[in-house]
């Protein structure tokens, strides 16, 4: 198989999950068993380990530009990919070599044929075996679902980060924050030091309890709110910058250089080459790349979109998962919205967020395509105005500027 062909065989391999994801099952068993046959490429990594509800992938990324300015090379994993599937797996900014996965595919392909293997676990076994290969001093691996039984949870980290707690897919991990915060701490291993992005009375006792059991301690990032300047936008991600400011020190405490860390923090984008976190694609009119997908992350969007002046449209799409409906509830009704549906079988039909959206009365047009969508909120524009595309990453690679 070439590289086109590998990676259109994995997104559809058996044990792919359908829009209600059926098929997908939290399990460790399957991915122990997978780097066991290849030999646990985990074994003398060092690993920051980040999990959390939003923001996991912009810490991931504020961490390794702070690592290389001080002189060290990166390896990331994190995911959803945007545009190519090999955004998910980086040496500093230069993606996994497409040879790599096509090799990897082909060497294994008898073993995945007959495993249960799901296609995260073989992405995460991929960016393990490519980290083995390439020795990065250090591997930042993002958590997919969870924490306490996603496929990430077999490694043992210098320090394990969680952003925060909010809503979302709820079908694993529980109908409420206290659950689900339950999940997320699953990621505290003993004696490994666990920084929280987001203090919350209620939750903090959960992280405390289980890392008292753990014997791991605990630090808060946002006891100190510090603005720093950085590349990248959007008000949101001084949290982010926050919370891997604090890992970042707590890992190498005295020889952590102030000019270094802020230089890391001014150039995230070049250093690591993140993309889709509020990102400029296009000017006259400015349209806005963001990965929100949930309540949480689209609230964070609309508080960003308070001080712009201009007339703003939302192309939005998203999938079907439990009360996703919900984040049309949070859309300010002063916005025009272009509501679409993203070419995956896990998809919210456009009828369906339809509905929703006439029952609270929001001004929008629907499109059978995502193009379709984004070409007419471009075509209602004046130049002065500014698109935000978002909703789901699918969204993306469908107007792929």
């Amino acid at each position: 198989m070439n590289y086109k062909e590998t990676i259109d065989w994995l997104e559809k391999i058996p044990t792919s999950f359908d829009s209600n994801y059926n098929n997908y099952e939290l399990k460790l068993n399957s991915i122990k068993s997978f780097l066991d046959f290849l030999e646990n490429p985990q074994d003398n990594l060092k690993i920051i380990h980040v999990g959390g509800t939003n923001g996991k992938g912009s810490t991931c990324h504020i961490i390794s530009s702070i690592l290389q300015e001080h002189g060290f090379s990166t390896g990331i994993f994190s995911s959803p990919h945007i545009y190519d599937f090999k955004e998910r797996i980086k040496i500093n900014s230069n993606y996994i070599d497409e040879n790599f996965i096509v090799d990897f595919v082909n060497d294994n392909y008898e073993y995945i044929l007959k495993s249960d293997l799901s296609f995260f676990e073989i992405s995460f076994a991929i960016s393990l075996c490519y980290f083995r290969l390439k020795k990065p001093e250090y591997s930042i691996i993002e958590v997919g679902l969870g924490g306490r039984l996603d496929a990430t949870n077999i490694i043992k980290p210098l320090i394990s980060i969680i952003t925060n707690i909010g809503f979302d897919h709820k079908k694993f991990l529980g109908n409420n924050l206290v659950d689900i915060a339950k999940e997320k701490a699953g990621i505290i291993k003993n004696g490994v030091p666990v920084i929280i992005g987001e203090s919350n009375t209620v939750l903090n006792n959960i992280f405390e309890s289980t890392a008292l059991r753990n014997n791991s301690k605990i630090y808060y990032a946002n006891k100190t709110n510090k603005i720093y300047e950085t590349d990248l936008n959007g008000s949101y991600q001084n949290k982010n910058i926050n919370t891997a400011v604090l890992a970042i020190n707590n890992i190498f405490s005295f020889k952590i250089n102030e000019a270094k860390t802020l230089n890391g923090i001014k150039n995230v984008k070049k250093n690591t080459n993140l993309i889709g976190r509020w990102q400029t694609i296009k000017n006259d009119p400015k349209i806005i790349f963001d990965i929100a997908h949930n309540v949480n992350s689209l609230e964070l969007i609309f508080k960003e979109l308070e001080s712009i002046k201009s007339e703003i449209k939302v192309v939005f799409g998203t999938l079907d998962k439990i009360d996703q409906l919900k984040c049309l509830e949070i859309f300010p009704k002063t916005i025009k919205y272009y509501l679409c549906s993203p070419k995956t079988k896990r998809a919210m039909q456009v009828s369906k967020l339809s509905q929703k959206a006439d029952k609270l009365k929001i001004n929008y047009k629907s499109f059978n395509s995502v193009k379709s969508a984004y070409n007419n909120a471009v075509m209602d524009s004046s130049s002065d105005d500014v698109i935000v595309v978002t909703g789901s990453t699918y969204l993306f690679s469908e107007i792929k500027p």
